[in-house]
């Protein structure tokens, strides 16, 4: 039998002396060890690294994770990690671990993996983790463990250049209908394609135009396989998949590792008997998991089909449009059963199972008029087939129709299943209006029966919010993983009691009837909260109206504030990092997989508790099948435990590091006024709670070693080049949040002037209210943020002659005036 070129396992004679050298005669190991049967054929087990190896050894103060890592630090809650996974692994069992951010789970899941000898399947939900995993973590453990340890990121195939479509393209010249943009992008792939190994077009400096991309990427239903002249020798997706069955660590995502899985016979062959699975940021396995076994169709489907040049060769050309006026038809009659954007499909469709039926007798006539069919199937093949591609063209089309006849007749038909719900999804898009699901209610059995289920298998399952009311029952019903897992919710290492408050405002409770008045209110929190905070927050909403609405009330904010939409989440994220005293306003994709440590977050505040809509066809259908088998309050099973994790995510923005310090505002009266509150704040990270907003202002001012007790806000703006400055300023109690202010027009100067005269008339406001009150203006200390144009001035002392007497009276006359300037400088 051939030994794995990856193998950790070694000489058990050698296994006492390592135990506090994990890497005593690691190199001799191989050589040492006996043939895999004994003289009379029988299977031997030969004791791998993790089974005679201390990981105690490892995670040490003086073991190879603290040579490697000079910063490196014990941490319990790893270790405790580390040693359920180890357990999952000998024991052939499924592991369900929540690992709070900092518990570093990363390495905790990969080096007992690895320490096993055998193959690792790691599944994330988003490409920055796989990332990480790939260029960080693995190359990390290389160092600590002294072997090479191949890894590759196995990816679908439509993230791979198709090198006979390339090949197309160019022929066919398209490049002289291209307009510039494309242009440069096909330049830049000439070369490019010359140098690259992987053909991976994420490894690409830009994003491919949208109209460039399907003409030259790979996709299931264009790939002629071995038909093509470049399967055996340069094509990339058969590269990757290559270098996967070498690999010792397979890393993917959810919906390719399931449906690998659901392929069975290991998946495109890269899936060996006896693999470690891996899912990380497994609460999203559900999701994936109903997309994975779902079956979707669009209205654009048949058009797309029906492009192709073998139909437009083969079939006349009244039929192909009859066909499309057919699907008009029927995706019309599921379109006018309502107006919702989604809505469940309660009646029959005919038109749909009419045109299901039409596609396959149009596949049986083609089958039967195939003109690539050899006459004698006993001949052997040729050499080079010259009509090879056709043919294989041929068959792809018999399959795409095969295939779409398939989704229509099962969305036609499955009405009076109950174990499926069917819903329509309208469409923003270019080509596609509507899609149409069949959609499992429950995708708990499908999960048992490809991941969970099999035996002598080990299934470890992460996340830094898995569990609900501190244990794994939701996730166990909702995914079919059955009794007998090894359950751990590890212990966070962060101070949270220290790091970070976790407050809830006073506010009326959501109406939908009464929206505007409750987001009104949102936004005069939010507004206190950022003075408080000095920007640098993370709003985030529950639906993009709320969002609009806030962002239309916070236009005249000093702070910089962009909102999902204005640019590409990466870039929008770029900007946050790198614009100081910024606010970032989201909707629920920013709830997770976003990762701002330092000072550039310090507050995180969340409109509403995300529950699930519940008129959504799907949670519906859910609910619905949990009410009438009687299993409990479906609120209290399904809604209640999805919001909880949700929520749990959304606070995880905050604090990502030890030296992290911030407030979450949790603006959603429910939390205090409802009875499940109480169990949802025992969820989420023990930090201190208050409902007074001074104590939000001690927080900060502690934090920021603040000596201000105001805030004036000054801005100058103009409507044209030529137009005279109009000036605002805003003055807040910081205490409290109270405002109140004042703007005015500026005739003569420039931006930095107009600013000067706001600051100057603010101040002069603030100090007739202190004298009014009979106090001191020396006994406070303001706080002054304008544009950095006016903070450079200030600084370089470079102020008009008619304001500097003025400003240096009024400076005279504090406890402490501190300036902050915000956005450039210029």
């Amino acid at each position: 039998m051939q030994r794995d070129p990856f193998s950790l396992e070694f000489d058990p004679d050698m296994a006492v002396d390592s135990l506090h050298d994990p890497f005593a005669d690691w190199d001799d190991a191989d050589d040492a060890l006996p043939s895999d049967e004994d003289e009379e054929g029988e299977r031997q087990h030969h004791p791998s690294l993790l089974e005679t190896t201390a990981l105690a050894d490892f995670f040490g103060a003086d073991g190879p994770l603290s040579q490697v890592l000079d910063s490196y630090e014990l941490r319990p809650s790893q270790l405790q990690m580390a040693e359920a996974v180890k357990r999952a692994i000998l024991e052939r069992r499924t592991a369900l671990i929540e690992a709070p951010t900092g518990t570093g789970k990363s390495i905790a899941y990969l080096l007992p993996a690895l320490l096993s000898g055998r193959t690792v399947v790691i599944a994330t939900a988003n490409k920055s983790l796989q990332s990480q995993l790939f260029l960080k973590d693995i190359p990390f453990l290389r160092q600590v463990l002294k072997k090479d340890i191949a890894a590759v990121l196995v990816k679908g195939r439509s993230n791979f250049v198709c090198t006979l479509k390339w090949e197309k393209e160019q022929l066919e010249q398209r490049t002289l209908a291209m307009y510039d943009r494309e242009n440069e992008q096909v330049a830049y792939l000439h070369k490019w394609l010359d140098k690259t190994d992987t053909g991976d077009v994420d490894d690409l400096p830009f994003i491919l135009e949208n109209d460039l991309r399907p003409r030259i990427v790979s996709y299931p239903d264009d790939c002629i396989h071995r038909n093509c002249p470049h399967f055996n020798d340069s094509c990339f997706v058969n590269w990757m998949r290559d270098k996967a069955r070498q690999a010792q660590v397979l890393i993917t995502n959810h919906h390719l590792l399931l449906t690998a899985l659901q392929m069975g016979e290991g998946g495109y062959g890269i899936l060996p008997e006896g693999s470690i699975y891996v899912v990380d940021e497994a609460h999203q396995l559900e999701a994936t998991a109903t997309s994975v076994f779902e079956v979707e169709v669009s209205d654009y489907a048949l058009t797309q089909l029906l492009a192709r040049n073998t139909f437009k060769e083969q079939v006349d050309a009244d039929r192909l449009d009859g066909l499309r006026m057919q699907s008009l038809l029927a995706f019309s009659e599921a379109d006018r059963q309502s107006n919702e954007t989604v809505f469940r499909i309660e009646s029959d469709l005919e038109e749909l199972k009419k045109l299901a039926g039409a596609l396959k007798a149009l596949q049986d006539e083609m089958r039967l008029k195939n003109p690539y069919q050899k006459p004698d199937e006993t001949a052997p093949p040729q050499p080079k087939d010259p009509n090879a591609e056709a043919k294989a063209h041929y068959e792809l089309a018999l399959e795409g129709l095969g295939s779409l006849y398939a989704k229509l007749e099962t969305v036609a038909t499955s009405k009076r299943d109950d174990r499926v719900v069917r819903y329509a999804e309208r469409v923003r898009g270019a080509r596609i209006s509507l899609r149409l699901h069949a959609a499992p209610i429950d995708p708990a059995g499908l999960l048992q029966e490809y991941l969970f289920g099999l035996e002598e298998k080990a299934v470890v399952c992460t996340s830094a919010t898995l569990a609900t009311d501190g244990h794994f029952e939701h996730f166990k019903a909702r995914c079919g993983v059955e009794e007998g897992s090894i359950d751990l919710v590890a212990g966070t290492v962060f101070d949270y009691p220290n790091q970070a408050l976790l407050y809830q405002p006073s506010l009326p409770a959501y109406d939908w009837r009464a929206k505007d008045v409750y987001y009104k209110a949102v936004s005069g929190e939010i507004e206190r909260l950022l003075e408080a905070s000095r920007g640098r927050a993370l709003c985030l909403f529950t639906n993009w109206s709320g969002l609009q609405s806030v962002r239309e009330e916070l236009a005249h904010s000093v702070w910089p504030i962009r909102s999902q939409g204005d640019y590409p989440r990466d870039a929008l994220l770029d900007w946050f990092r790198g614009t100081p005293h910024s606010v970032l306003l989201a909707t629920k994709s920013f709830w997770e997989g976003v990762d701002l440590p330092g000072d550039d977050l310090s507050l995180v505040v969340l409109d509403k508790m995300p529950f699930p809509t519940p008129s959504d066809p799907l949670h519906s259908a859910r609910m619905k099948a949990l009410d009438d088998a009687a299993q409990g309050s479906s609120f209290g099973k399904y809604m209640l435990p999805l919001m909880a994790l949700s929520l749990k995510q959304g606070f995880g923005r905050l604090i990502r590091r030890s030296d992290d310090k911030g407030v979450v505002a949790i603006l959603d009266e429910r939390l205090t006024s409802k009875s499940y509150g109480r169990q949802v704040r025992q969820d989420l990270p023990p930090a201190r709670f208050s409902r007074t907003f001074a104590d939000v202002h001690r927080f900060f001012k502690e934090a920021l070693a603040s000596r201000a007790d105001f805030a004036l806000n000054v801005q100058a703006s103009q409507e044209e080049e030529n137009d005279p400055f109009t000036w605002r300023w805003r003055l807040l109690r910081l205490q409290d949040g109270k405002a109140d202010g004042e703007e005015g027009t500026l005739r003569r100067g420039d931006k930095v002037t107009a600013e000067m005269h706001a600051a100057i008339e603010g101040l002069k406001n603030l100090r007739a209210r202190i004298s009014d009150a009979g106090r001191t203006t020396h006994s406070f200390g303001v706080e002054l943020r304008c544009s950095a144009a006016t903070e450079a001035a200030l600084a370089a002392g470079q102020i008009e002659n008619t304001l500097r007497k003025r400003w240096t009276n009024e400076c005279s006359v504090w406890g402490s005036l501190d300036v902050i300037g915000l956005g450039p400088v210029s």
